[in-house]
């Protein structure tokens, strides 16, 4: 190994190291989101029941990955009697599961959510792999890592249960083993990329966009010429033949991957899940916020207001300063066409609930972004930019640590400016309540008014509150009154409930939204100190727990 390659190496392995580093610091400041709880309720349900009754609208693939830790070393927690009685409901499950195990919830979570940040680390080094292998150079698989390792987005989502970062290791690696079967078709890459996709697929169901990302991808490449065969095809067949056999094989490969992941006997359940997505409207499901109004149908558009103000912005100039060198890269049509038909399908599906809709479109940003380093005109310049680029961004970055989820970028003036176009998983999932402990013993506060967006529950961490209109919050308010001579009167309100999204009066606290808060803590829990203001304190008084 030559010196260079040392110094690459090591530069990655500190760069990764950084990252998990990070990524145990959410651990520590952040509670569960809004989805954790059900999802290593069902994963752990499926350990120990054997079947996958439980949340059937997301594949068990990572609910599975994220149990093992636990359900591997203890099969005694899962709350049958809760389940039978309520019918196997998977809010009331988890609640009990997480809340009543008596274990502390964060025992049980963060083995889970290590294994979630383990797959968002794969993410980093194949982003990295393969802007080395693209662009052949050192330096544009270190950028690459680097610009991964930069985006708040992706640490985020590592660190919490939710299915995209498992979908987005998966769907970038199909990518890159397709791109590299094009210069050297060989059984094993044809094998490793079906499974790749079967794992996608597993992982959640809008992996099928990838699947129209695929296709799209090899028609431009068989009709610019390029040929996608199997491995010794015989000549004499037409391109388009070729590719429909390549085709075939690659999704019976898949296919058996995926059943594999039911456990091939409950195969029938992906179906099911599918169906329950499609049709998710009809469940009453989704209410979309942007720019100021809500709504049940979403907006096209809302994925190209996120972006610019989620991702960081050296990224982004990266991105952009890379597109000239695009021309001398092989094959990009499995770089471009996979993410831009996904970011398509996922604007028009309207499912407007957050950047971590279209996270498997990121790792593609940073593979482009690390073609800075070609210097498409001058190679210095190029190594300069991408210096400056990295350094723009890691600052950045660094400056929402420990909250990454609430991050935004200089253009949307942080967490606070954002509320004006954006919320929901985008800054507000329900992961506060840590940051509220800490702050109330920090201010030798009483009793707090809280309307807490999530499932978190307060008592687990010894936050004494009197119950205001909340969302998410499994069983009764809970809490306790405040007398009216208390001497201090702080009331707490997510983001998300400031804005009344998913209340039933979405003006609930309209009265609040126009005040300047005492402090925001996680980047999504507004306090406001009422002490001194009946009038307000009133109306808070007025409101009732549901």
């Amino acid at each position: 190994m030559t010196l260079r390659n040392l110094l690459a190496l090591l530069a990655v392995v500190v760069l990764l190291a950084w990252f998990w580093s990070r990524g145990e610091r959410f651990l520590d400041a952040n509670g569960p989101t809004f989805d954790e709880p059900v999802h290593l309720a069902a994963g752990y349900s499926y350990w120990t029941t054997g079947n996958f009754r439980l949340n059937r609208e997301d594949p068990p693939l990572l609910k599975l990955l994220w149990a093992a830790p636990l359900a591997l070393r203890d099969q005694s927690l899962y709350p049958r009697d809760v389940a039978s009685a309520t019918n196997d409901d998977h809010w009331h499950v988890a609640n009990a599961f997480l809340y009543g195990s008596g274990r502390a919830p964060r025992e049980l979570l963060n083995p889970a959510r290590r294994v979630n940040l383990a797959l968002g680390c794969g993410v980093v080094l194949l982003a990295g792999w393969w802007g080395y292998r693209l662009w052949n150079a050192r330096l544009a698989g270190l950028g690459a890592v680097a610009f991964a390792v930069c985006d708040p987005n992706l640490l985020a989502l590592s660190c919490v249960l939710t299915t995209d970062v498992g979908l987005t290791l998966f769907a970038l690696l199909t990518c890159y083993l397709l791109w590299e079967y094009t210069a050297a078709p060989s059984r094993g890459l044809l094998i490793a990329a079906g499974v790749a996709l079967g794992l996608a697929l597993g992982a959640k169901f809008s992996a099928l966009a990838l699947v129209t990302g695929l296709g799209t991808a090899g028609v431009v490449y068989v009709l610019r010429g390029g040929v996608l065969a199997l491995p010794g095809a015989p000549e004499g067949k037409s391109r388009s033949r070729q590719a429909a056999e390549f085709g075939f094989r690659l999704g019976l490969i898949a296919l058996v991957a995926l059943a594999a992941t039911y456990g091939f006997v409950h195969f029938d359940q992906w179906g099911r899940g599918l169906k329950f997505q499609l049709t998710r409207a009809d469940h009453g499901d989704g209410v979309m916020y942007l720019n100021g109004e809500r709504s049940r149908t979403g907006w096209y558009h809302y994925f190209l207001v996120l972006l610019p103000l989620k991702l960081p912005l050296g990224l982004m100039g990266a991105a952009l300063l890379a597109v000239p060198a695009l021309r001398r890269a092989p094959c990009a049509a499995f770089l471009l066409i996979p993410p831009l038909v996904f970011f398509a399908l996922a604007s028009y599906s309207r499912v407007n609930l957050g950047v971590r809709v279209v996270l498997p479109v990121l790792p593609f940003v940073y593979v482009l972004a690390a073609g800075v380093a070609s210097g498409s005109c001058c190679r210095l310049a190029g190594r300069a930019l991408l210096v400056v680029c990295v350094a723009w961004a890691g600052i950045s970055a660094a400056r929402s640590d420990p909250h990454p989820l609430a991050y935004f970028n200089e253009l949307a003036d942080g967490p606070r400016g954002a509320l004006r176009f954006v919320a929901d998983s985008n800054l507000d999932w329900g992961q506060g309540l840590p940051a509220l402990a800490e702050y109330i013993r920090a201010n030798d506060l009483g009793p707090v008014y809280l309307s807490y967006f999530g499932t978190d529950r307060p008592e687990a961490h010894c936050i004494r509150f009197h119950p205001l209109p909340t969302y998410g919050r499994v069983g009764a308010p809970g809490g306790e009154a405040i007398p009216l001579t208390a001497t201090r009167h702080v009331v707490v309100v997510s983001a998300n409930n400031l804005l009344g999204i998913y209340l039933n009066d979405r003006d609930t606290f309209a009265f609040l939204r126009g005040r300047e808060p005492t402090t925001i803590l996680a980047g999504c829990l507004y306090v406001f100190d009422l002490t001194n203001d009946a009038d307000a304190l009133r109306r808070v008084r007025a409101l009732p727990p549901h």
